[in-house]
């Protein structure tokens, strides 16, 4: 999969997604591995449930602010992706966040809860 990545162009990987969620499912490290072999940089910055962090929402913002490489952010099913994206988007991109929960809504992820994660990471 990861060589296919490759052909679309993608040069930066960020994973939102902690080992060891799935049986069978590949690690991080061995993700790594596979994506800096074929020149893709892959920074890991995984999260489930309560343990998102404005420190790892600041690290994703940093990382996307004026990219302007192909990235693919993932973890099981993308929602996690989204919302890290929205909260950094709105936060520290200056992203309207109306905008913001139409492009997560448009991809398939209900935005519902982008409000209210933006104002407690905002207060926090």
């Amino acid at each position: 999969m990861m060589q296919e990545i490759s052909e679309f162009g993608i040069t930066l990987i960020i994973n939102n997604r902690p080992d060891n969620e799935e049986i069978n499912q590949e690690n991080s490290k061995e993700l790594k591995i596979k994506a800096e072999s074929l020149g893709i940089k892959f920074i890991n910055i995984p999260f489930s449930g309560n343990s998102l962090t404005k420190e790892k929402i600041i690290t994703f913002s940093n990382l996307i602010k004026n990219n302007e490489e192909k990235s693919l952010f993932f973890c099981r099913s993308g929602a996690r992706s989204a919302t890290i994206w929205g909260i950094a988007s709105v936060l520290f991109l200056d992203s309207d966040i109306i905008d913001v929960m139409s492009k997560i809504n448009d991809i398939g992820y209900d935005s519902s809860i982008l409000p209210n994660m933006v104002e407690y990471f905002k207060n926090n």
